[in-house]
């Protein structure tokens, strides 16, 4: 029995191996190559609470691709604003990030209706082994921002972000 559990699970193993390089030009076309320095990206000063934050805005599929990943350090007043055309249930992991973040879900008039703490840095593993973080509800913009923000912070679901509403239009 625990000879042919053994076979069943190298074979699985050789299966799921020539699966992932098999799928590596498809998962090349799908998830771009980024470059290895962190993004620039527009940043404005918002308040979410009582609290004044230093947010970047990602507004194209590009920028929120891309996210912070590669960024070595963050402050806890700054983060950055996942902005979408329409709400839907949202889905991020942490692929090339070096920082644990916390992820803020806000609806369509900027309140937050959920949050996930702490999600894992994933820089350095490869796609399939990392972890998809996920809203319950729908939202139509995503904060994060590091890791322990969320208590620092003592945001709460309720809680608005004040920000210009100008700049929440996608490109």
């Amino acid at each position: 029995m625990k000879k042919t559990l053994k076979k069943y699970t190298i074979v699985l193993e050789a299966v799921l191996f020539l699966f992932c390089f098999i799928s590596s030009p498809l998962n090349a076309q799908r998830y771009p190559s980024f470059s290895p320095e962190p993004q620039k990206l527009t940043s404005v000063n918002a308040t979410l609470g009582n609290n004044p934050l230093n947010l970047m805005l990602a507004r194209t599929n590009y920028e929120r691709a891309k996210g912070l990943m590669f960024y070595e350090e963050i402050a806890s007043s700054t983060g950055m604003l996942f902005v979408f055309n329409e709400p839907h249930k949202m889905s991020f992991w942490m692929m090339n990030t070096r920082i644990p973040l916390d992820l803020i879900f806000l609806s369509e008039d900027l309140t937050v209706t959920e949050w996930i703490k702490n999600m894992v840095p994933g820089y350095g593993k490869p796609a399939y082994r990392l972890p998809h973080y996920a809203s319950k509800g729908v939202a139509k913009y995503a904060l994060e921002l590091k890791a322990g923000s969320i208590e620092e912070l003592n945001i709460k679901v309720g809680d608005k972000l004040e920000i210009p509403l100008i700049l929440l239009y996608c490109e």
